[in-house]
């Protein structure tokens, strides 16, 4: 790397220098596919955190509308087939629905081959060779040309940040500055805890919140689940995501989120999770829904290290 090139990475913020999608071209059938790379350094244990994940996919979609009517994402719904592994992965884009000033649907799909190995021309693109893990369904449009009715009803309103302490996440915490309600957490091992997390975040070096950060804010928290505790659950768990639903109702602004999830039900290991990203002012960015699993956590990484820095998202608490 050269001295400019360090110099210029040093500029960029640590989210974006992992989040960021290069377009390579259009196919012959008709998509778009930019390129990318997953970082072992965004990870839960082994694997590349869901809500980073997302970020990346959704970096390449802004960039495909960046010329176009419809540069503010609506909605997103994610499914996601099997892990993505960190290391180099694709981007392909297909125009599902597309229109002068209307709303468009397209869909993005990762790709990563097995052996990792990246992809730097669109002539050495053979689909067979790349596997789906994951694709996503966007609809874009122009938050500045709605227009209609407002009404509030039932609506959840930001939850009291009384209780919330500073607190450090094991995994990626060096780049996030985080609060944390740290009620819901069990009490003992014999009482469970309350499977909800209200907190504040913002990156700490001062990014501000933007469209591409609020998927990863919407899945950046410790699964309620675990704090249900030894009470309910048996040893560490890991809960990897199924299908992620994100609806954006304005355009974000400034340089924290408050944010609160809950779990309402679990059935034979298979939960949903509902949550509301705010504003500092208290404005509604984002709903989120998502459907989990509840899986030992050797199912994600059998590193003994990893699987203590997992024990201790729940044991240290408030003093991490």
């Amino acid at each position: 790397m050269s001295t400019s090139e360090a110099l210029q990475q040093q500029t960029i913020s640590p989210f974006d220098q992992v989040t960021n999608t290069l377009f390579l071209g259009e196919t012959d059938r008709g998509s778009y596919v930019y390129t990318g790379s997953a970082s072992e350094k965004w990870c839960i244990g082994d694997v590349p955190h869901v809500g980073y994940v997302m970020s990346i996919i959704i970096d390449s979609v802004l960039q495909h509308f960046s010329t176009k009517h419809q540069t503010d994402p609506v909605a997103l719904n994610c499914f996601f087939f099997s892990k993505t592994i960190p290391g180099n992965l694709i981007l392909e884009i297909e125009e599902l629905k597309m229109s002068k000033k209307g709303y468009c649907v397209v869909r993005s799909i990762l790709k990563q081959k097995k052996d990792l190995q990246p992809l730097t021309s669109l002539m050495d693109y053979n689909p067979s060779e790349w596997h789906d893990k994951v694709q996503c369904i966007f609809t874009m449009g122009n938050m500045d040309s709605e227009q209609g009715p407002i009404f509030y009803y039932k609506n959840r309103l930001p939850p009291s940040t009384e209780h919330l302490e500073p607190y450090n996440y094991i995994f990626m915490g060096e780049y996030l500055t985080t609060h944390f309600d740290m009620s819901s957490f069990f009490e003992s091992d014999t009482k469970p805890g309350n499977p909800e997390v209200t907190q504040t975040m913002a990156f700490s070096d001062g990014r501000p919140i933007d469209f591409k950060s609020i998927p990863y804010w919407c899945d950046m928290f410790v699964t309620p689940p675990a704090m249900l505790g030894p009470a309910v659950l048996d040893g560490p768990v890991w809960c990897p995501t199924m299908q992620l639903e994100v609806q954006f109702k304005r355009k974000p602004s400034g340089k924290q989120i408050l944010a609160h999830f809950l779990v309402p039900h679990i059935i034979n290991g298979r939960f949903d999770l509902d949550g509301e990203i705010y504003n500092e002012k208290g404005e509604i960015l984002a709903t989120t829904r998502h459907q989990c699993l509840i899986v030992p956590w050797s199912r994600n990484s059998k590193d003994e290290t990893k699987t203590k820095q997992r024990m201790q998202i729940t044991e240290q608490k408030s003093k991490m």
